[in-house]
């Protein structure tokens, strides 16, 4: 049997070698009545005629047998059936079983080649992690005296970057293209010097703490960004493409909260407070990314100030980092 062969073609020559020993007794049968009708209507004779009935009968089963050998090695060469019965023959046809051809087989174990798609060679989609910087209108971190309490800590000053959804528009193939998404972020501006912070309806300001050595000490906010950029591939194969995207990031500003951590008389305490604090609600920002296949390093530049205008200190946001998780 070739492989592949149903079931029912398999035990169709069972089936018809059953068929044939069914009619095979019967004829025996058959025989046996005819043969003992025989010897006792010529009982008287049957010595002297015993071995010409002999005869007779080894003749009969040996044309028999030959017979039905015959028979049964034409049913393995085809697919039909032949019953001798009396005057009558019956043919049983079986149809050839075509569900499992070789043509089949081999069509259906052809995989299409992969073909590479858009989100192959779209880095935006993963997870960005970044150390956030504040810069003066000059681009340096240096902060008037009333504003020295900006400076940061940058070991604990850091953003988290959810790029959720992601869609390419080509221009050039997979060479060249327009990216969008959505993002949430999470920033956190740790300060480095042991301050409070407070805020009122015309500024936000901070105060030296004396008395209390904070343990954490940061100010976070949270955002919902869309980003418009426009993005080149050397390849379009995703395996082997450097890849460099530039443009702009709006964000809408979404919470934000003041968080310490400090220890009082062997306690520890822990204060969070959710309000304003006269952050932008819109941001805008530049940012460039570039890298070989999925590793991909980042920046962002503010354009807006990180407060509202002339409500706090006027510093720009940056933040430097590394796509740790792009997603598939």
């Amino acid at each position: 049997m070739k492989k592949g062969v149903s079931l029912l073609s398999q035990i169709r020559p069972l089936v018809i070698f059953g068929r044939r020993m069914e009619f095979f007794f019967e004829w025996c049968c058959n025989l046996f009545r005819e043969v003992f009708a025989l010897c006792s209507e010529t009982h008287n004779n049957m010595q002297t005629n015993k071995t010409n009935d002999m005869k007779k009968i080894v003749l009969l089963f040996a044309v028999m047998i030959g017979a039905f050998a015959m028979n049964a090695q034409n049913e393995a060469k085809s697919d039909t059936a032949r019953f001798p019965l009396g005057e009558v023959e019956i043919l049983v046809v079986s149809k050839p079983d075509t569900s499992n051809t070789p043509s089949d087989s081999l069509s259906s174990s052809i995989d299409a080649p992969d073909v590479p798609t858009k989100n192959d060679l779209t880095h935006w989609g993963g997870l960005d992690l970044g150390v956030n910087f504040l810069v003066n209108s000059d681009n340096k971190m240096k902060y008037p005296a009333n504003d020295e309490w900006i400076e940061l800590d940058q070991a604990h000053s850091l953003s988290w970057r959810f790029n959720l959804f992601e869609q390419k528009i080509r221009i050039v193939k997979d060479y060249a293209g327009i990216i969008t998404g959505v993002s949430l972020v999470y920033n956190s501006y740790s300060f480095d010097k042991n301050v409070a912070l407070f805020a009122n309806s015309d500024s936000t300001f901070a105060v030296l703490d004396t008395v209390t050595q904070y343990r954490k000490n940061e100010l976070r906010a949270t955002y919902l960004q869309v980003p418009l950029m426009l993005e080149f591939n050397t390849s379009n194969d995703p395996e082997r493409t450097f890849h460099v995207a530039a443009g702009i990031i709006g964000g809408w500003k979404i919470g934000s909260q003041y968080k310490q951590r400090f220890e009082s008389e062997g306690k520890e305490y822990k204060v969070k407070v959710s309000d304003d604090y006269n952050l932008s609600p819109l941001t805008l920002d530049a940012t460039a990314r570039v890298g070989y296949r999925n590793l991909t390093l980042f920046a962002t530049y503010g354009l807006t100030s990180l407060f509202k205008n002339e409500k706090g200190p006027e510093v720009y946001p940056v933040t430097i980092g590394l796509s740790l998780v792009p997603f598939e």
